[in-house]
């Protein structure tokens, strides 16, 4: 399982992130920016696992590109 911090980073990379907007938190767009992760996108599920099975893709990329560094 990702971590937090990783699962705020693949949102950040990921093309198919779709928020899904908790209605319980205030609308403000700072505070939405400042929780962008999997796990308020449309492909994560309950059970915690993204189900277009993107987030070991989107690692495995940063973890290239940090390599090549």
């Amino acid at each position: 399982m990702a971590s937090k911090e990783q699962l705020r980073k693949v949102a950040m990379y990921c093309n198919e992130y779709r928020p899904v907007f908790d209605t319980s938190f205030s609308s403000s767009t700072s505070h939405f920016e400042e929780t962008k992760s999997c796990k308020n996108c449309e492909h994560f599920t309950e059970s915690g696992f993204c189900d277009i099975d993107l987030v070991d893709k989107i690692l495995s990329s940063l973890a290239m590109e940090l390599d090549k560094k």
